[in-house]
C-alpha cells in the first residue's frame, strides 16, 4: 500500500502470517513423518498415507498466498516468473531422484520391471504419472510389486495444480478488473487492484473446491482405486489451502483462544486419521476432510502472530523445523529405497528393516537439500532470468526422458529371456486325440523343477504378464466397479449348440477360460463366460480385497444367478479363489471364508433344485513369488521360482469340499496334478511353457495346454460325462 493511501473496505492486505511460517515447516515434518512410518510397514500408522493430503493443503496455501501478494501489489501475475520459480524449486532434486531410481532399477531390479519403470519415469518427468498409475489400477496389476516411482503421483497432482490455478486466476483477474474499471468509470472513481485480486481469487477457489470435492465423494465410491490417483479428486484438497490464503484477512481475526483450540484440534484430527484410517476405506472422498481440515486448522491457528504459540510450540522445535526443511527431498528419496530394499529382502519388508531404510533416507535427503535444492534455487545466473530457469528445467526433464527411454527399450534389446517354438509346447497337441497315460507321464516328467529348461521356454518372462485370456479384452471379466454381467460377445463355441455351459466366478474362472473355450469349439458347446475381479459366485454379502463390503460384487453375483435361472444351461461350472471371504462384522478371517463357502453351497443347492447340475473347479495353487519377475531375475536358476506343493495348495480344497457337501448334482473337478505335476514342488515352467503370469493366474499359453487333461477329468466325472457327451 502506498503511503497515505487509505485501504478500501474489504480489500485488506494478506497478513504477514501468509509469508514464512516456521510452524508450517513443522507441519511438513508431521506430514512426511507419518508417510515414512506408513511406508516402513509400521501397522500402528496404517493411515499414514494422509500425510500427502497435508502436503496438498500446505502447497495450496503457500502458492496461493504468493500469487495473491503479487496480484495485490502489481495488479497482475507474471506467469513466466511463477513457473520459473517452480522449476528452480522442484525440478533439480526430482531429476536427481528420477535418474538415481533408474540406475537402481538397472542394477538391482529384474528386467521385467524396466519397461514399466521407464514409462513411469518419463511420465514423472512431465508430471502426468498420476494418470499412468490411475490407468494401471485394474485387477491384472493387483499382484505386481509397487513401482519405485509411485510416490511421484503427488508431485504430478501438485504440478498440474500449479499450472492450472495461476491461469484461472489470471483469467478471472482480467475479467473482474475489466468490470471494476467500467463500474469505476461510471462513478468517476479508480478501481482498486487489491479488491479485484481478492474477488477473482474468491470466485476461483470456489470454482475448484466445490466441484472437485463433490466429484471426489462420488468417484471414490464408484471407482476407489482410480480415484486415489486422479487429479480431479484431489484438487479440492489444494483448494482448501488456497481458500485459507484467500480468506486469510478474515481468518486471522479469530480470537487467540479459538486459534489455540483450532491448532490442537487440527493436530488431533491428523493423529486420529493416521492411527484409525486404513487402506480398507475408500479414499480420498469425504474421509480426506479429516486430515485436510486438520491441516487447515493448524495453518489458521498460526495466523496473527500465533505461529510459535499453542500447537506452534511443538511444531517450531528445531528438530521439527529441520525435518520440515528436508521434507521434500526426504519424501523423494525414501520410497525408491523402500521398494528396492523390499525386493532385495525377498519381497517381505518387516517394520524394523523399513524403519532402518527410512532412517537411512535422511542422508541422501540432507545431501540433496544441501547441495542440490538450495544451490540451484539460489543460483544467480539462472535466477536472474525466467527464460534461463525454464530452459534449465526443460533440460532436466529432457535428461530424464532420454535415460528413461533407454531403460524402457533395454529389455527388448538385450533380451536374455528364453524363447521356444510353438510346436514344442507341452500339451499343445491337437485335441482330436484321446488323453492317455503317456500324456500324463509327459506332464509329470515335464513338471519337475529344473534350473535351466532345455530348448528354452515360452512366453518370455518379459511378455508372460501380458499373456492373458481373451475374456479380459472382451470385457467378459468385469473389474471392481461394474455390476452388470455382460452377455453379448461372451459366448464361445457354437452359439446354437445343443449343450450349453456357463463358466462363472472370479478371476480364477477366467483362468480356466482357455481350455473350456477350446473344448467348446471342439465339441460344439454353447459356452458363456462371466467373471468379476475378486468376486466369487456366492450367495450373500462378500468382502473386497481390503476387507470392506463389496457391494458391486453382491449385485453381480445375484444378477448372474438370476440370469442362469432364466437361461437354464445344461451345466454350470464355477471357479473361485480359495481365499474368498464373506463380509460380516465381528468374524475371523477363517469364519468369513467358511461363510463364503456356505454362500457358494447355497447357490449350487438352488441351481440343483432348479434342475441345473454344477461343477466346482478345485482351488488353484498359489505360488510364493511373482513368477515372471522371479524368472526374469533367475533365468538360469528356475528352481528358485518353484513353490513347495503343500504351500502352494494350502487348505483351499477344504472350502471347495464344504461348498459341494451333501449335493447330489454337484461335483469337483481337480486339475491340481496338471497345474503342478511334480509331487514335491510346483514349477514355474512345465515342459517349455511358463505356467504363471503372476503368482496365481495361468498364462494363456499354458492354460491352453490343459484342454486335453481337462476333457479327461470331465469324462471321469459321471455328472459331467452324462451332461456333456
Amino acid at each position: 500500500m502506498r503511503r497515505g493511501q487509505q485501504p478500501t473496505p474489504g480489500a485488506k492486505e494478506l497478513p504477514k502470517s501468509a509469508s514464512f511460517r516456521p510452524d508450517i515447516q513443522g507441519l511438513r515434518a508431521v506430514a512426511v513423518g507419518v508417510v515414512l512410518l506408513f511406508h516402513a510397514n509400521w501397522s500402528f500408522f496404517r493411515g499414514g498415507f494422509v500425510g500427502v493430503d497435508i502436503f496438498f493443503v500446505i502447497s495450496g496455501f503457500l502458492i496461493t498466498g504468493l500469487l495473491l501478494r503479487e496480484a495485490q501489489n502489481t495488479g497482475h501475475i507474471r506467469l513466466g516468473d511463477f513457473y520459473a520459480k517452480r522449476a528452480r524449486r522442484i525440478l533439480p532434486a526430482a531429476t536427481v531422484v528420477l535418474l538415481a531410481t533408474l540406475v537402481l532399477t538397472v542394477v538391482f531390479l529384474p528386467q521385467i520391471r524396466w519397461e514399466s519403470i521407464g514409462i513411469e519415469a518419463l511420465a514423472s518427468a512431465v508430471y502426468v504419472v498420476n494418470w499412468v498409475f490411475a490407468a494401471g489400477t485394474d485387477y491384472l496389476n493387483a499382484e505386481v510389486a509397487a513401482s519405485p516411482l509411485q510416490h511421484f503421483w503427488t508431485l504430478a497432482v501438485e504440478e498440474q495444480f500449479y499450472i492450472v490455478w495461476p491461469l484461472i486466476l489470471v483469467a478471472l483477474l482480467a475479467l473482474v478488473r475489466r468490470r471494476a474499471r467500467k463500474s469505476a468509470a461510471r462513478e468517476g472513481a479508480t478501481a482498486d487492484r487489491r479488491v479485484s485480486a481478492m474477488r477473482a481469487a474468491r470466485v476461483g477457489v470456489l470454482m475448484i473446491l466445490v466441484p472437485s470435492l463433490l466429484f471426489s465423494i462420488y468417484y471414490t465410491g464408484a471407482e476407489p482405486e482410480t480415484a486415489y490417483f486422479v487429479t480431479t479428486t484431489r484438487l479440492w484438497e489444494l483448494a482448501i489451502g488456497a481458500a485459507l490464503a484467500v480468506f486469510a484477512p478474515q481468518v486471522a481475526r479469530i480470537p487467540h483462544w479459538l486459534g489455540y483450540a483450532l491448532g490442537w484440534a487440527g493436530l488431533a484430527a491428523i493423529v486420529a486419521a493416521t492411527l484409525l484410517f486404513s487402506g480398507a476405506m475408500p479414499f480420498p472422498g469425504s474421509a480426506a476432510l479429516v486430515p485436510t481440515l486438520g491441516a487447515a486448522a493448524i495453518i489458521a491457528a498460526g495466523m496473527n502472530g500465533r505461529a510459535e504459540t499453542g500447537v506452534g510450540r511443538l511444531l517450531t522445535l528445531k528438530p521439527m523445523r529441520w525435518i520440515g526443511d528436508i521434507s521434500y527431498s526426504l519424501y523423494l528419496w525414501h520410497w525408491p529405497l523402500i521398494v528396492v530394499g523390499t525386493y532385495l529382502l525377498g519381497g517381505d519388508l518387516r517394520v524394523r528393516y523399513g524403519l532402518l531404510i527410512v532412517a537411512f533416507a535422511v542422508l541422501p535427503a540432507w545431501l540433496s537439500y544441501r547441495f542440490i535444492e538450495n544451490p540451484f534455487r539460489d543460483w544467480h545466473w539462472v535466477k536472474r532470468s525466467s527464460r534461463r530457469s525454464l530452459l534449465a528445467g526443460a533440460g532436466l526433464m529432457a535428461a530424464t526422458a532420454v535415460v528413461a527411454s533407454v531403460v524402457f527399450v533395454a529389455p527388448a534389446t538385450l533380451n536374455p529371456e528364453r524363447a521356444v517354438a510353438a510346436d514344442e509346447k507341452v500339451g499343445a497337441e491337437a485335441l482330436t486325440d484321446d488323453f492317455s497315460d503317456d500324456d500324463l507321464a509327459s506332464f509329470t516328467d515335464a513338471g519337475k523343477p529344473v534350473d535351466v529348461v532345455e530348448g528354452g521356454f515360452t512366453p518370455s518372462a518379459i511378455t508372460a504378464r501380458a499373456d492373458n485370456t481373451v475374456v479380459y479384452a472382451l470385457d467378459c471379466h468385469l473389474g471392481s466397479p461394474p455390476a452388470t454381467p455382460k452377455i453379448e460377445g461372451c459366448i464361445f463355441g457354437d452359439p446354437d449348440g445343443e449343450v450349453s455351459v456357463v463358466l462363472i466366478g472370479d478371476s480364477h474362472a477366467a483362468n480356466w477360460a482357455p481350455p473350456y473355450i477350446a473344448l467348446a469349439e471342439k465339441h460344439g458347446w454353447r459356452l458363456r463366460i462371466t467373471s468379476k475381479a475378486s468376486c466369487g459366485f456366492s450367495h450373500g454379502s462378500q468382502a473386497d480385497r481390503n476387507g470392506g463390503e463389496y457391494t458391486s460384487c453382491n449385485e453381480w453375483s445375484a444378477t448372474s444367478f438370476d440370469q442362469i435361472l432364466a437361461e437354464r444351461p445344461d451345466l454350470v461350472v464355477t471357479a473361485n479363489r480359495a481365499t474368498r471371504a464373506a463380509w460380516q462384522e465381528g468374524v475371523s478371517r477363517a469364519e468369513a471364508r467358511s461363510l463364503y463357502a456356505d454362500g457358494l453351497h447355497e447357490n449350487l443347492r438352488l441351481l440343483n433344485e432348479a434342475g441345473i447340475p454344477t461343477l466346482v473347479m478345485n482351488a488353484t495353487p498359489r505360488m510364493t513369488s511373482d513368477v515372471p519377475e522371479c524368472i526374469s531375475a533367475n533365468p538360469d536358476h528356475l528352481t528358485a521360482c518353484a513353490t513347495p506343493r503343500n504351500v502352494a495348495f494350502g487348505t483351499g480344497s477344504r472350502y471347495v469340499e464344504r461348498a459341494v457337501k451333501g449335493l447330489s448334482d454337484a461335483d469337483v473337478i481337480d486339475m491340481g496334478n496338471w497345474v503342478c505335476p511334480d509331487a514335491e514342488a510346483c514349477a514355474a515352467v512345465v515342459g517349455n511353457v511358463v505356467v504363471w503370469r503372476d503368482s496365481a493366474h495361468f498364462t494363456e499359453t499354458y492354460a491352453r495346454t490343459l484342454a486335453k487333461p481337462l476333457e479327461a477329468q470331465l469324462r471321469q466325472s459321471a455328472l459331467a460325462d452324462d451332461v456333456l457327451w
